[in-house]
């Protein structure tokens, strides 16, 4: 597998370390970028990201430090809020009964006809996504 889309939960995860799910979302963040597996993001995961990070660090310029350095790091390709993308996640989250933001990465990934990668039940439940570690067992 070349490409996936990875919703924001796993990019927090990441960089929290009192997340539960810090040392799987590094181990497949790193696996990704050792085997070149080009991640693919809406724009509005840097915002949900940044924010995510400051609300936990309590600190805005951390969040937006950390967010930045994550995604440039981990080579993210950010897709554009495009008029498409949003009419694919309005489609998806009306019949998925996703929540805003959830449409929108599993519309990312529909409309790039890769695999969503979530640690959001609804995702794992309703878009057909899978848990980094799960996806890690398999494709390792």
């Amino acid at each position: 597998m070349s490409a996936l889309a990875v919703d924001a939960s796993v990019w927090v995860a990441a960089q929290d370390p009192t997340d539960p799910f810090c040392t799987a979302s590094r181990a497949f963040l790193t696996h990704a970028l050792v085997h070149r597996i080009t991640l693919h993001v809406p724009a509005i995961a840097r915002v949900e990201v940044a924010c995510a990070l400051a609300r936990r660090l309590r600190d805005s310029a951390e969040g937006l430090r950390l967010a930045n350095l994550l995604l440039s790091t981990a080579g993210a390709k950010e897709h554009p809020m495009s008029a498409a993308l949003l009419a694919n996640a309005l489609s998806t989250g009306t019949t998925g009964f996703l929540r805003g933001a959830d449409a929108i990465y599993a519309a990312t990934a529909e409309m790039l006809g890769c695999q969503l990668v979530s640690w959001d039940k609804e995702h794992v439940r309703r878009a057909g996504a899978v848990l980094p570690d799960r996806w890690l067992t398999t494709n390792s």
